[in-house]
């Protein structure tokens, strides 16, 4: 007995001391922020202080070295998230996850973003203070690849480590224009309905923007008039297409833009006198959060930007002068043309009056652990045939090619973003704006001299005007062809207009006098709201009032829908929604009964007629939330109707059957006291890291679940998906929050939703997490006595001599 308990001893002490030495390991893996390093490329000394949040403060004293320091501390920080993001953008995910990323590989590959990145890099300018600065960025990432520890998902994946370069940067800007782009999702939808259903169901949805909605004021000019359409056939297979697109988003292990909220409000109406600056970019939530934070410091220049995995330019920032911020402008760059294979050369298509040869590109995707995989892609004019790659839908006779504004010009994103941080006044900003192609952005501004602007930046196709929104053009007869470009000056913008501030979430500009920009805008439920809370009487505006404003999470919508249906409600003897002010706070249970009603509503009402992949796919759009306060009142529609009982249902009955539904869905949930139906216990906020999605390893990687206040559409906006579930996890939200009184620019307040560190060891991985939830802010530092004040580490990156 006494040699069992000796060796059950011992192998209790190996064990913890295994332990033990795996915790040592992996703490010898957090960041050094107090050092000095030689290293090959830098031209003088950098100092990096870093604050209390573990934010970078780069003092240099040539630009070149300062980018080279950001790169540094960015792969320092982010190696993973930068290596998984080119991957992905690249189609070489399954080099390290194998064949469960093949789809992934499949999808991205046909996009061709290697090839447009080497076409973009051609035409570099000579001596351009931005190319300069990018490839400054790039040798910094690669000293530290070269130099620095290797991550432990490197370690877990056996991932190699190879040196980045300017063509990564492009790749992944590539990535970042597709995951604008909503017309993945939305065409196969809306001409699935109008091809399958027929006019009668689809004038009941809302496909761009109701009229009696919001739209965001423009300065107007004298512009000739054009329309912005599309339109054709599709089938099925498109169908699912869009909702393999959606999976594999939900899947990437870098997150994809959803919207945002913006709005910049002038002096006039503020208690300092100065432009107040807000800004919530709206993104897919992942772990490491989305935006790495630096401040760069160097002759001429202080700037505080906020950047992105790989890209050597902040999106968003200011300098002591003025700043920027930017939301989806949301307008339709992606058409699809349905092209017309010739019977005798399945490598032609018809195009106006003869057979035009199919370009062919063939690609190996290499896949860990299993055989090559060889891939080939065909493109006509318009592009590459989107839907024919996949063996799913190999059979297809008449393929659809996809046309992308993305690839019709050379890619001047890393361009846009340097001016617009060396800009100091509104003429320079323009003329950065100016310069997006794509993807869609609102470009919001506001400066230290009292200006505030807003542009709707990229470049606006003339399309023919009898084609229809949202369908899919005919590629063969010539007649959809894109006719030309709009100039910058005809897009809508505003520029200090009378009402004192400018704002935008993702809803349609109003008319420049060349016709509404066609266009995949959201529910104009925020945009309302923002509306309503600014275009008041109110002069006094503070930075404190704007933290509350971009934290709200009260929907303006929803309780005018349950009221426009209080009758119906009243039948049912279920009453709790009908004294609802649209709040989200953690202990409501309206929003609990609210959402549960409409998914049990949408399903009753849709899913026959559209089955089951037409009904995932709108329930995850866009159309789905634009309609609802137009359709919930329509009484005529063929919608309320089940096609398949024999019965006629009305919308009084389809009402009131899903909401005595969702109550004894509820019922079975979370118990029959109403009154314990918070919404804390079926809305929450998780993190997820790529490597967090294998149990039991988001023990270590993810960061919560959290409970989280807000919802569908308030201003701080924490969405989710619709499903059976009952569940509400959110899938997106504000990636920053920030505010800036340009009276005071060295006082700028933001919010990370986790932490600066990608390295689950750090302290810095989730020490936001808890504050953002709970809308807390913190400073962004710009000044050095203040970043001395709360230093908590300083690097010194040396020249190797």
């Amino acid at each position: 007995m006494r040699l069992i308990k000796r060796i059950l001893m011992g192998l209790l002490i190996v064990v913890v001391l295994l332990g033990l030495g795996v915790f040592v390991w992996l703490k010898s893996k957090v960041a050094n922020h107090d050092q000095e390093i030689n290293l090959q490329g830098l031209s003088q000394p950098v100092e990096v202080l870093w604050d209390d949040f573990g934010i970078p403060h780069i003092y240099a004293q040539t630009e070149e070295d300062a980018y080279f320091a950001l790169g540094y501390v960015h792969a320092q920080e982010r190696l993973f998230q930068m290596e998984a993001l080119r991957r992905l953008a690249d189609g070489r995910l399954s080099e390290v996850f194998g064949d469960m990323a093949l789809e992934s590989d499949k999808f991205f590959r046909s996009l061709g973003f290697r090839k447009y990145a080497e076409q973009t890099i051609a035409q570099y300018p000579k001596n351009e203070g931005y190319v300069k600065a990018a490839s400054a960025y790039v040798n910094g990432v690669n000293a530290f690849i070269e130099n620095g520890d290797t991550p432990v998902e490197f370690e877990l994946l056996k991932i190699p480590k190879t040196p980045f370069s300017n063509l990564d940067l492009h790749i992944i800007q590539g990535y970042m224009g597709f995951s604008f782009a909503d017309a993945f999702r939305t065409d196969p939808l809306m001409t699935y309905i109008q091809q399958s259903l027929g006019e009668e169901y689809t004038k009941d949805l809302v496909t761009t923007w109701a009229t009696n909605a919001e739209k965001i004021p423009v300065t107007k000019g004298n512009e000739k008039e054009i329309a912005l359409r599309k339109g054709a056939e599709s089938v099925q297979n498109l169908l699912a297409l869009g909702n393999q697109v959606l999976e594999l988003q939900k899947a990437a292990p870098f997150p994809t833009f959803h919207g945002s909220n913006s709005w910049v409000v002038a002096g006039s109406k503020t208690k300092s006198k100065g432009v107040i600056f807000s800004n919530d970019t709206h993104i897919a939530f992942s772990q490491p959060s989305v935006f790495f934070e630096a401040n760069l410091v160097y002759p001429n220049q202080n700037f505080y930007g906020n950047f992105i995995a790989g890209i050597p330019m902040a999106v968003i920032g200011h300098n002591d002068k003025a700043g920027w911020g930017l939301t989806m402008f949301e307008n339709d760059d992606v058409d699809f043309y349905r092209e017309k294979i010739n019977p005798a050369n399945a490598n032609q298509v018809w195009f106006k009056d003869h057979w035009e040869d199919l370009t062919i590109r063939k690609e190996v995707i290499k896949v860990k652990g299993k055989p090559d995989v060889a891939v080939q892609y065909r493109s006509s004019r318009h592009g590459v045939l989107i839907n024919e790659f996949d063996k799913k839908f190999a059979h297809e006779k008449s393929p659809v090619a996809l046309w992308w504004v993305l690839t019709q010009f050379p890619d001047r994103s890393l361009k846009v973003f340097y001016d617009l941080a060396h800009a100091t006044d509104v003429k320079q900003a323009e003329a950065a704006a100016s310069m997006i192609h794509f993807p869609g952005l609102n470009v919001m501004y506001g400066d230290a001299k009292g200006n505030i602007a807003w542009w709707a930046s990229a470049k606006l196709p003339k399309r023919p005007a009898h084609v229809k929104p949202y369908m899919i053009l005919d590629g063969a007869s010539g007649k959809d062809e894109i006719e030309g470009w709009l100039d910058f000056s005809q897009n809508p913008h505003a520029v200090n207009p009378a009402s004192g501030f400018v704002y935008s979430a993702n809803n349609q500009p109003e008319d420049m006098g060349t016709g509404l920009v066609a266009g995949y805008y959201v529910a104009p439920d925020r945009a309302t709201r923002i509306k309503q809370l600014l275009n008041t009487s109110k002069n006094d505006w503070t930075v404190e009032d704007m933290h509350k404003m971009i934290t709200e999470h009260k929907s303006a919508m929803a309780p005018t829908v349950i009221q426009s249906i209080a009758p119906i409600i009243k039948s049912t003897g279920h009453t709790e929604l009908l004294t609802w002010d649209g709040t989200h706070d953690l202990e409501d249970i309206e929003p609990t009964i609210y959402y549960r009603f409409l998914y049990r509503m949408y399903e009753a009402t849709f899913k026959d007629e559209l089955g089951a992949e037409g009904f995932k796919a709108f329930i995850n759009s866009q159309t789905m939330k634009r309609s609802l306060q137009n359709f919930i009142v329509n009484d005529t529609s063929k919608w309320w109707d089940n096609k398949d009982t024999k019965n006629i249902e009305t919308r009084t009955q389809i009402i009131q059957s899903a909401l005595n539904q969702a109550y004894t869905d509820l019922t079975a949930q979370l118990g029959a006291d109403k009154k314990a139906w918070y919404w804390q216990k079926v809305h929450s906020l998780e993190h997820v890291h790529p490597v967090g999605r294998q149990k039991p390893l988001n023990k270590l990687f993810n960061v919560g679940p959290l409970p989280a206040m807000a919802g569908k559409e308030v201003i701080n906006n924490l969405d989710f998906p619709l499903d059976s579930s009952g569940y509400y996890k959110v899938s997106y939200g504000p990636a920053l929050r920030r505010v800036i009184d340009f009276s005071k620019p060295f006082e700028g307040q933001s919010i990370n939703p986790t932490g600066q560190s990608g390295y689950f060891m750090s302290k810095h991985y989730d020490d936001q997490a808890r504050m953002y939830v709970d809308g807390k802010f913190r400073g962004e530092l710009i000044r050095k006595e203040d970043v001395e004040k709360v230093k908590s580490g300083k690097q010194v990156l040396k020249p190797n001599q």
